[in-house]
């Protein structure tokens, strides 16, 4: 019964469940004896909070009131231990009154003509209390309106000083300006505020509709982009300043602020830089300029983590995640993790402070594990050694100022030992530092100062010279306590606001980990085009590249064919990754592929032939489309049908050359004896004597492939099965690929209409079905489309967009560094290679999402688009061209 109840009502109603459980843990020994009170406190409970009563806010009644003492009721609670009663005279700040078993009490002490405001918190198990009840207000007070009067005219003369002392400031408890939030579609909250007169920083603190504020930062600067936010929320924030680090002021009063609703499914939406590329918008110095700035001091010292040596992941703990696999131990990353918190919690109660050893850390893991600590310890040990890796730009800082004789230490708040980072850093590329100092070995930490009374007591008398991520450890400590400092921002707190979304927890931090240090490291800055590729194509190709080979190894499949033009860079990836498997790059298109095809199906020639180029942008002469589509001896028949071949192919005379070519069509198959026959021989040039082979396409609607199957199983004969591989397929209506698909003549990688569908609906409802098309941008060619052979059997090609080929080689490299820089970064991982499709097109999906970049960026990029009837001089449409023929504009997509 109590299963069923437990089931049914608690686990359904958050709140029922905290409270009870808090409860519980507050009675253990009770719990095991008295089974009917815990049972008779869970009905209570489930009643209190039941469903249209789970966000109430308690109660607070006055009973009884005389000249001196107030008797009030708080709301009952079952199971209640204590409530926490506070007090405030002026409704703003409360203070600790005192603490009650039960929920009636008598409170004493209220002076005539006073005013009181009283809240309280109720608990259940002496440890963790509820949120604050409603206020009570108790008055003694005859004119509530004249009372408040005085407070604020006693409030403002206590802020402003006497009147007659010129030329004094005003007190520091005086709000310093005005703090204005706006939120941004896209990005977040952004609060702004002028800087208060000697403030050295700020604490920023924000608060959910309904809930209580929590910290949020403590900055230096004068804004702040909250962006972890969701859309439709009300937000409110608050600010306090300090010019001593001591002593906290309210800046104004709060703030509040609407979200605005997620634009787009799934969150997975940011802003790109304005600039173009990220790379170049840190404003981080160069290396050279970092390290000539220390060159006056004799001591520098690094902060490790995040500063001198990167994981590569978002979050440095999800490096426990993969020893957890190693280990083959479900929920690891939590265990590890509580564990260190627990061991900093015993260490604070037996030595007055929270540092630890791995040791420590690892006896209690293996109480919550039962593996041996020794052997935990050392392979987490194993794993940072293998995954850090040294952060270039501090790398070149490390070796230049190595190079002027300077001391060099590591100073780090960690539980590794001196021993252990030594070998660390040397893993890393850092060999010579002249002292290693960690918390862990001195009992203090840089946050609590300790850490930089130890380094300057080694180094006395010298000047000292600190650099580091943290803005409170690395800064603030290090400033109190004498010592200079330098801010080197973290790496994935500059990249995480242009990060895509809404991926697989450890695909998408190791995706975002590597991003973030490759763009924000200081190292190195490139071209928003090489960015593209790094960011947003690098990580599908490989994933792409990955399945292909998975598939290929599965069905034992002996060759590889790329498909032009996309399977270019596939091709170079794919060798890059795999290069024991032999590939081939074959030059395609659909106008080869009509031609090949014309007896067995009609409607694919007519559609490319002669719909599309009726509907173009740019139009095509007859004449000069017969001619270049190989079939120019069909012109002797236009005066039958009255066209002429210098007129232009419109909609008003496509059904007119339909029927021409119809009429004729044995005469139009006759014409590509020629092209079948060069086909079948360069096709087997690309097989050669492979029995099973994989046929490679972007998408969309397979054609390409399946034809390549048909003309190499059934046409020619050859011995050899082909497999479909595509990276997508879409659906041109919802009959078109049914069939295909059902019976999978076709595998996809990332979505089809059967496969990750969600993803195929998006993909075709956003950006007036343009998606297809960007997507291709980004794995474009430095190569003209091909079109077929000439009556000697050359290769003929399309006119080459020449305009884009820089850009496209920037993009292919930035593709192949992001391959090379993941697959060196879990050389030791090979899982983390096996990448979802779902994943792959996040990044994709976040940068197709933001339209006016694309448009500044591209759209100058031209497209030929089977323009090769148009003429040599053809005007070729550009990518802003295309997006307005399409009414795409970010503003109102």
């Amino acid at each position: 019964m109590k299963d069923w109840f437990y089931d049914r009502i608690v686990r359904r109603n958050e709140r029922i469940q905290k409270e009870y459980e808090r409860y519980v843990r507050g009675h253990l020994e009770e719990h095991k004896q008295k089974r009917w009170k815990h049972w008779l406190v869970l009905l209570g409970l489930s009643w209190k909070y039941r469903n249209s009563q789970k966000n109430r806010i308690h109660t607070f009644v006055l009973v009884k009131q005389k000249k001196d003492s107030a008797k009030v009721r708080m709301e009952w609670v079952p199971g209640a231990v204590c409530y926490n009663i506070y007090l405030s005279t002026d409704g703003v700040k409360y203070h600790f009154l005192q603490k009650e078993k039960h929920h009636v009490c008598t409170l004493q002490g209220m002076g005539n003509g006073k005013m009181y405001f009283l809240k309280y918190k109720v608990s259940l198990d002496g440890r963790f209390y509820s949120e604050f009840s409603e206020v009570l207000t108790v008055s003694a007070v005859q004119n509530k309106e004249l009372y408040f009067m005085e407070q604020l005219s006693q409030k403002l003369e206590k802020e402003n000083g006497s009147s007659d002392i010129k030329g004094k400031n005003r007190n520091q408890n005086t709000a310093a300006g005005i703090m204005t939030a706006e939120a941004k579609q896209g990005e977040g909250i952004r609060i702004s505020w002028k800087r208060a007169p000697g403030a050295i920083h700020y604490n920023l603190y924000r608060a959910e509709e309904g809930k209580p504020y929590i910290f949020l930062i403590q900055t230096e600067k004068d804004s702040y982009m909250d962006e972890k936010i969701s859309g439709g929320m009300s937000y409110e924030y608050k600010l306090k300043y300090t010019g001593d680090g001591k002593k906290y002021h309210d800046y104004s009063i709060p703030v509040s602020v609407m979200a605005p609703a997620e634009k787009y499914r799934g969150g997975n939406s940011g802003p790109l830089p304005e600039k173009g590329a990220e790379s170049a918008g840190d404003g981080r110095i160069s290396f050279m300029h970092l390290a000539k700035g220390m060159m006056p001091y004799e001591v520098i010292s690094f902060d490790v983590f995040d500063t001198l040596i990167f994981r590569p992941f978002e979050h440095s703990y999800d490096l426990f995640v993969l020893e957890g696999e190693e280990l083959d131990i479900m929920d690891f990353c939590e265990i590890r993790r509580s564990a260190e918190e627990e061991a900093r919690q015993n260490s604070r109660l037996k030595r007055g402070n929270r540092e630890v050893t791995l040791e420590e850390i690892y006896d209690l893991v293996a109480d919550e594990t039962g593996i041996d600590p020794k052997e935990g310890e050392a392979l987490e040990f194993s794993m940072e050694c293998r995954l850090c890796y040294g952060n270039p730009y501090m790398l070149e800082v490390f070796h230049i100022l190595k190079e002027q004789g300077k001391i060099l230490v590591a100073l780090s708040d960690m539980y590794l030992s001196a021993a252990k980072m030594e070998k660390l850093l040397s893993c890393c590329g850092y060999e010579g530092f002249d002292e290693i100092i960690v918390s862990c070995d001195y009992n203090c930490s840089k946050r609590d100062g300790g850490l930089y009374d130890v380094l300057k007591k080694k180094y006395a008398g010298r000047t000292i010279v600190h650099v580091g991520d943290h803005p409170v450890s690395d800064l603030e400590s290090a400033r109190k306590k004498g010592i200079d400092a330098r801010f080197y921002q973290n790496v994935n707190e500059a990249g995480r606001r242009y990060r895509a979304k809404d991926m697989s927890y450890l695909a998408g931090s190791a995706y975002r980990g590597i991003v973030n240090a490759w763009l924000h490291s200081g190292r190195r800055s490139f071209t928003p085009y090489y960015e593209v590729g790094f960011v947003y194509t690098g990580f599908y190709c490989m994933g792409f590249c990955q399945w292909i080979a998975r598939y290929v190894r599965e069905h034992e499949l002996e060759k590889v064919l790329f498909l032009a033009r996309e399977g270019d860079i596939y091709q170079k990836v794919f060798q890059e990754m795999y290069p024991d498997i032999p590939t081939e790059y074959v030059l395609w298109s659909r106008i080869p592929v009509v031609k090949t095809t014309v007896r067995k199906n009609r409607h694919p020639y007519l559609l490319q032939i002669v719909h599309h180029k009726a509907n173009a942008l740019y139009k095509s002469m007859i004449g000069t489309l017969l001619e270049r589509t190989g079939i120019g001896r069909l012109k002797a028949y236009l005066p039958d049908y009255r066209l002429k071949g210098e007129e232009f192919l419109t909609p008003g005379n496509e059904k007119v050359l339909r029927e021409l070519l119809l009429d004729h069509w044995d005469e139009v198959c006759s014409c590509y004896e020629a092209d079948d026959t060069y086909i079948r021989s360069y096709l087997e040039r690309k097989i050669q004597n492979a029995k099973k082979a994989a046929v490679v396409d972007v998408g969309w609607s397979g054609n390409n492939v399946l034809q390549v199957k048909y003309l190499v199983e059934e046409a020619y004969g050859m011995d050899c099965r082909i497999h479909c591989l595509l990276a997508a397929a879409r659906n041109v209506n919802d009959t078109y690929m049914a069939g295909m698909m059902q019976r999978k003549r076709v595998e996809t990688y990332i979505f089809s209409n059967m496969y990750n569908k969600g993803l195929h609906d998006t993909h075709q409802e956003e950006n007036k079905k343009l998606n297809s098309f960007f997507f291709e941008i980004l794995t474009q060619s430095s190569t003209p489309t091909f079109v077929g052979f000439d009556q000697q059997g050359k290769f003929l090609y399309d006119i080459p967009e020449v305009e884009n080929y820089c850009h496209n080689r920037e993009i292919h490299q930035g593709t192949l560094d992001f391959v090379k820089e993941y697959q060196k970064r879990f050389r030791d991982f090979p899982f983390m290679l096996d990448i979802s499709g779902h994943d792959a097109y996040m990044p994709f999906q976040y940068f197709s999402r933001n339209l006016l970049w694309l448009k500044k960026y591209f759209g100058n990029y031209i497209f030929g688009r089977d323009l090769f009837a148009t003429g040599e001089e053809a005007v070729m449409e550009s990518v802003s061209e295309v997006m307005k023929k399409a009414g795409l504009w970010e503003e109102g997509s």
